[in-house]
C-alpha cells in the first residue's frame, strides 16, 4: 500500500435562544456543542455542500470513505490511513486500474452490511446518470473531488477495482472523498434522496439522532464503530450553524456551546483571559482569491495577475489578525516539500505594481476596475470582509478600483463550481474562496484546463499548456519521492504565472470550553471531534 501523506456583528438574545440547549441540559448530559461558521446544516447525504466546512461536518461525522485522513497528532501533516478500504494497489499489467480491498464486518447504521455491492451502488450513484439512485446535485458534489473515476467493477464480496481515465498515481487522495451511504435504508426512505438527507445512514463515528434546519443537528455516538479507537467520547453532539462570528464568541461565553470553529481573530486574548482554550496549528491552507482569466478579464494578462500580487502588503494583513496567519510566499510555504523555488517572488512591491500595471494599460487615471464574489462566512475563510476591504485599499494604489458581490458560503461555493462564464458568477474577475493544498488534487486541479465545468472546479478557466503538462507528469509519478519533486515543479509555475492571488495561510484558530478535553488539533482542513470528552 502507498504511503501516500476564519467586522462581526454583535450577538442577540435571539440568537443565543435559537441554540435550543438549555444550561440544565448541558449540565445533565454533557453533549458537545459545537457552532460551525456556516449558515445552515449541510445535507447529510453523502454529497456534502459549503466547501470543506461541509466535509469536515457533513461527511465525515456521518460517513467513511475508502481512505481517511490520519487525524491523530498535531506536529507533521495529516497523511492518508485506510478507511473502508484496508489496502489498494495498482495493477501490475494497467497503471490506470487500482484494485481495492474493502474492510470486513463493517455495517451501516441501519444495520445492512457495507460489502462490494453496496460499493458500486454507491459509485453508480455519483458517475451512472442512468442509475435510479443518481441525483444530480449530489453527483457534482463529489465528482468535483474525484475527478479521475472512469469506470469500476466488483471483484468478489469484498474486492472492487477503479479504472481511472488516465494514468493517475494521486488517485488514492481522491479515494478519501468518496463517502459510502446505505442502499437499504435509501430504499427504506422511498428512493428520495432529500428524506435520505434527513434520515442518513453512512458507517461513520455519529449517528443521525435529529437534524432542524438551519439550527441544529442532534447527533450520537456510534457504540458499534469499526475503529473502537474513534468512538466518540461524548455520547451526544450538536452541530450548530452560527455563520456570525461575535455570536459564535458570545454563545460560548454563555455556556452555549462548547467549540467555536473560524474564530475572529480579534476575540482571542479577551477568551484567553477568560480562560477559555484557545488551539490553533498551520495546515494546507491558502487565503486567496481565484481569478478569472477569460478573454475580456483583466486577470487574462500577466502582467495584471503579478502586479495584484505585489500590491498586497501581507505582513499587515498577519497584523490584523493578530498574528493568527503566516503571510503567503506560495500556495504551500517555504518549509513544504512542494514549495520548489519560484522565479516570481511574492512580496509587497506597490512601485512594480504600478509599472506593471502601467505596462497593460492602466494609470491613476484608466483604473481597473474589478468584481470579486466575497462569502460573508465559511470555514477557511478567516474574517473575510475586514480582510477583502484591505485588499480593496492596497489594490487601489495600484490603479485597481475592487467592488464586492458578498453572498453566503453556500451560495459561494454553487457559484464557484458552475464556474465564471455562468450567469450565477455575475460577471465577477475574482473569486474569494480559500484553497486548500494538502494533496496533489484538492487546490491544484483546479487549473487543469480540461476541469471546468462540469468536469471539474477550473472557476476562472484557467488554461496553460505548462500547468497542464506539469500534471501530467504529477500523475504518472508513483514513487513518492518523486511526486514530491514534480509538484514542487507544478508549484513554481503556478506562482511564475501568478495563476493566484495568494495572501496567507491560515492558523485556523478555535476556542474550546473549559468543560472539553482531549482535542488534538490536527495540521488538517478536517478534525477528529470524536476524541473530546466534556465533563
Amino acid at each position: 500500500m502507498m504511503d501516500i501523506r476564519r467586522r462581526s456583528l454583535l450577538a442577540t438574545p435571539a440568537i443565543i435562544t435559537s441554540l435550543g440547549a438549555s444550561e440544565a441540559e448541558a449540565q445533565s448530559a454533557q453533549p458537545l456543542r459545537i457552532a460551525m461558521s456556516i449558515g445552515d446544516v449541510p445535507r447529510l447525504w453523502g454529497g456534502p455542500e459549503a466547501g470543506f466546512e461541509g466535509v469536515r461536518f457533513g461527511s465525515y461525522f456521518v460517513y467513511d470513505s475508502l481512505t481517511l485522513w490520519d487525524l491523530s497528532r498535531d506536529d507533521a501533516p495529516s497523511g492518508l490511513r485506510p478507511g473502508l478500504a484496508t489496502s489498494w494497489r495498482v495493477d501490475e499489467g494497467n497503471q490506470r486500474r487500482w484494485i481495492i480491498e474493502l474492510r470486513q464486518g463493517v455495517k451501516f447504521h441501519d444495520g445492512s452490511p457495507f460489502d462490494a455491492d453496496a460499493a458500486i451502488w454507491n459509485l453508480e450513484s455519483i458517475f451512472n446518470s442512468n442509475a435510479p439512485q443518481f441525483e444530480g446535485t449530489r453527483s457534482g458534489l463529489v465528482r468535483g473531488r474525484a475527478t479521475s473515476v472512469g469506470s469500476y467493477e466488483k471483484l468478489d464480496t469484498h474486492r472492487i477495482a477503479i479504472t481511472t481515465r488516465e494514468v493517475d498515481a494521486t488517485f488514492p487522495f481522491q479515494m478519501a472523498f468518496l463517502w459510502f451511504a446505505s442502499p437499504s435504508h435509501w430504499q427504506a426512505m422511498g428512493g428520495d434522496w432529500q428524506r435520505f438527507a434527513m434520515n442518513p445512514s453512512g458507517t461513520g463515528p455519529y449517528k443521525v439522532v435529529s437534524i432542524t434546519p438551519r439550527q441544529r443537528a442532534d447527533l450520537e455516538a456510534n457504540r458499534d464503530y469499526w475503529d473502537e479507537r474513534r468512538i466518540p467520547k461524548a455520547p451526544r453532539t450538536a452541530l450548530l450553524p452560527i455563520p456570525d462570528g461575535a455570536a459564535r464568541v458570545a454563545a460560548l461565553r454563555a455556556g452555549q456551546i462548547d467549540v467555536v470553529e473560524s474564530l475572529p481573530t480579534d476575540t482571542i486574548a479577551s477568551l484567553r483571559a477568560a480562560r477559555f482554550q484557545i488551539v490553533q496549528n498551520s495546515y494546507p491552507h491558502i487565503w486567496a482569491w481565484r481569478l478569472n482569466v477569460t478573454e475580456g478579464s483583466p486577470f487574462a494578462d500577466l502582467r495584471v495577475r503579478q502586479a495584484a500580487n505585489l500590491a498586497i502588503n501581507r505582513e499587515e494583513m498577519v497584523a490584523l489578525l493578530s498574528g493568527a496567519a503566516l503571510p503567503a510566499r506560495g500556495k504551500v510555504t517555504p518549509e513544504d516539500p512542494w514549495f520548489g523555488n519560484p522565479g516570481f517572488r511574492l512580496r509587497h512591491d506597490l512601485a512594480e505594481a504600478r509599472r506593471l500595471m502601467t505596462a497593460a494599460g492602466y494609470s491613476a487615471t484608466r483604473r481597473c476596475a474589478i468584481s470579486v464574489i466575497m462569502p460573508v462566512s465559511g470555514g477557511g475563510q478567516m474574517v473575510p470582509q475586514p480582510m477583502n476591504e484591505a485588499m480593496q485599499a492596497g489594490l487601489r494604489e495600484a490603479f485597481f478600483d475592487v467592488s464586492f458581490l458578498p453572498v453566503d458560503f453556500a451560495t459561494a461555493i454553487n457559484q464557484m463550481r458552475a464556474g465564471a462564464r455562468d450567469p450565477a458568477s455575475r460577471g465577477a474577475h475574482a473569486i474569494n474562496v480559500a484553497i486548500p493544498s494538502m494533496e496533489p488534487n484538492t487546490g491544484w486541479l483546479i487549473y487543469d484546463s480540461q476541469l471546468s465545468n462540469p468536469r471539474g472546479i477550473n472557476w476562472g478557466y484557467y488554461n496553460s499548456p505548462a500547468v497542464d503538462g506539469q500534471l501530467r507528469v504529477v500523475r504518472n509519478s508513483f514513487e513518492p519521492a518523486e511526486q514530491a519533486r514534480q509538484m514542487a515543479r507544478l508549484h513554481n509555475i503556478l506562482i511564475e504565472e501568478a495563476a493566484l492571488l495568494a495572501v496567507v495561510h491560515d492558523l485556523n484558530p478555535r476556542a474550546l470550553s473549559p468543560r472539553c478535553r482531549g482535542f488534538v488539533q490536527a495540521r488538517s482542513w478536517f478534525q477528529d471531534y470524536t476524541q473530546i470528552s466534556v465533563g
